[in-house]
């Protein structure tokens, strides 16, 4: 299929108008498109009107029309869309609306295709077109339950965003083109009310869209690596697997590292992150360096007008961290922190459960890692450049704990023991205690002197209680836990086993990758990075005031 992409990067400048046409007597619309009305409103990008009735289509002012209707068009409408999109307005059609709007009026020469159907409502694996900026980093396939329109095919000068198998054929579900100065848009799915809960389907209609007035995602990224220590191959790995980023050069103290580095990715490396940031083809830099220096490397970065990603913990003092988010801002520079974790399937499922109100109020957490095995070696373990051991699990748990807990954290107590490792510098165990304003509780403990494990989670909700077994006695961190939820019932309780989904290793960068491109939200804040290490910052302090209990306002 050919494809004509516009020219334009996506530079938000003022919102675009856009009408949104729900009629349906067969299908409540207007009801199931309400989870997508609130997140077009909450990308700040769409100034949105809301239409229920199709007796006057409602263009006059509007970019771009986006309607889900069963109804058919009135005698002349056919024609006034057609003059709208070529006069460069966007029209793009939900579910059944071209079936519906065919019966109603010539759009042949508007849309090129002619639906039949539907076929029955069934559940469907529909894959998008990676290449094409609209369905680029949606994820190799949607999992719908919806229903397929038929064709032999859209016209030879469009593009297809989506396809499905069906019985042994393969089914057109979208596609757009260009007619005159404007854009149409068929995207055939919507019949369920969960499509218009799913984040996918969400995005996809917020950059079709945007697609449709002309807009596009943002030149791809070339992105640099300052540190090529262990963790740096899974950084490479995902960059090059991220439509939108490539990986341009990487910068290392370590002649045997540069080596690896080029020989792996085939790419430019400097011995000096000066060199790296005067690379003009580098817009990003993954700042790998020890945590000590994180504030020192990042600042450099941001001097040079790059977009920073910084390895976990984001820094050791909350001043550091101002000082970085500030120069972002004076900058307009992202800046973001590998909370990789955050994409960890056993997380998601816990993170599921609490927020889906299922075990009612969290209002108790405790967390553990650890065993009875020495601690990791080089500065891992070296209290002056590490922060310690809080920093190191910690910015994990820490993060999960306030994507849990959102409430401000009111008070902080902690205390740390020095008793096998003596060849460390880091504490072997440390246990961190929170309360939040609303009176719930939070505990992390960190032990490399743990001969018998806690579970990795417990939180007690006042309708039940999810628990997060370990999988696997060695290596404890590398296995997703077993997450189960129980209830209340008949004087016991019902024990449920989560199934977990697949583990996403690039969903960082590719969220990454939507926010430089599409301007779609930040996963990671630098804000929300800021309260972990303020967390941890608060509870360096309690431990070296004995284990007092701090008041903080967090």
């Amino acid at each position: 299929m050919a494809s004509a992409f516009p020219d334009a990067p996506l530079v938000m400048t003022e919102r675009i108008s856009v009408c949104v046409l729900l009629a349906g007597s067969r299908h409540d619309y207007l009801h199931m498109a309400r989870p997508l009305l609130k997140a077009l409103d909450a990308t700040q990008h769409f100034q949105v009107e809301v239409v229920t009735s199709g007796t006057e289509l409602p263009i006059h002012n509007a970019q771009v029309l986006l309607a889900a209707s069963d109804h058919a068009l009135l005698p002349g409408q056919a024609s006034q869309l057609a003059d709208f999109v070529r006069g460069g307005g966007g029209l793009v059609l939900l579910h059944g609306t071209l079936a519906a709007w065919a019966e109603g009026g010539d759009l042949a020469g508007l849309v090129g295709w002619a639906p039949s159907g539907p076929g029955p409502l069934t559940e469907l694996v529909i894959r998008p077109d990676d290449q094409h900026p609209i369905t680029s980093r949606l994820g190799s396939e949607l999992k719908l339950h919806d229903e397929l329109y038929f064709s032999e095919g859209p016209p030879v000068d469009a593009s297809v965003l989506l396809r499905a198998s069906w019985r042994f054929t393969e089914q057109v579900v979208a596609y757009e083109r260009r007619v005159g100065d404007g854009r149409f848009i068929h995207l055939g799915i919507g019949h369920d009310p969960s499509t218009y809960e799913l984040e996918g389907f969400q995005k996809l209609v917020q950059r079709t869209l945007l697609f449709a007035v002309g807009r596009t995602a943002a030149p791809a990224v070339g992105v640099g690596l300052i540190g090529y220590g262990a963790i740096a191959r899974a950084h490479a790995e995902s960059i090059t697997a991220t439509p939108g980023l490539h990986l341009v050069g990487v910068c290392d103290v370590s002649d045997e590292r540069r080596h690896t580095a080029a020989r792996e990715w085939s790419v430019r490396t400097h011995s000096r992150a000066e060199e790296l940031l005067d690379d003009p083809e580098v817009g990003l830099v993954v700042v790998g360096t020890p945590p000590s220096i994180h504030a020192d490397s990042v600042m450099e970065a941001l001097r040079a007008g790059k977009h920073v990603v910084c390895e976990k913990p984001f820094a050791l003092r909350v001043e550091e961290v101002d000082r970085m988010i500030d120069a972002a801002v004076a900058r307009g520079r992202v800046l973001t922190v590998f909370q990789s974790r955050r994409w960890d399937p056993d997380y998601l499922a816990l993170r599921e459960v609490v927020h889906s109100g299922r075990i009612g109020e969290a209002f108790y957490m405790e967390s553990f890692i650890g065993g009875h095995e020495h601690p990791c070696d080089f500065w891992h373990s070296h209290e002056p450049i590490s922060g310690g051991t809080i920093y190191d699990w910690g910015s994990h748990y820490f993060d999960w704990i306030l994507q849990l807990m959102p409430d401000s954290v009111r008070t902080i107590s902690a205390n740390a023991h020095k008793l096998v490792w003596h060849d460390v510098t880091n504490s072997d165990q440390v246990r961190v205690d929170l309360t939040f304003a609303n009176g719930a509780q939070a505990s992390f403990l960190q032990s490399d002197i743990a001969a018998a494990r806690k579970p990795k989670w417990y939180v007690l909700g006042t309708r039940g209680a999810v628990v997060g077994e370990w999988q696997q006695e060695a290596v404890p961190a590398d296995f997703p836990a077993r997450v189960k939820v129980f209830r209340p019932s008949d004087g016991g309780s019902h024990e449920e086993l989560i199934a977990l989904a697949p583990r996403d290793d690039h969903g960082f960068y590719r969220n990454l990758a939507d926010h430089l491109g599409w301007d779609e939200p930040l996963a990671v804040t630098p804000h929300e990075a800021r309260r972990t290490v303020a967390v941890m910052e608060a509870a360096t302090h309690s431990i070296a005031k004995g284990g007092a209990q701090l008041e903080v306002e967090i």
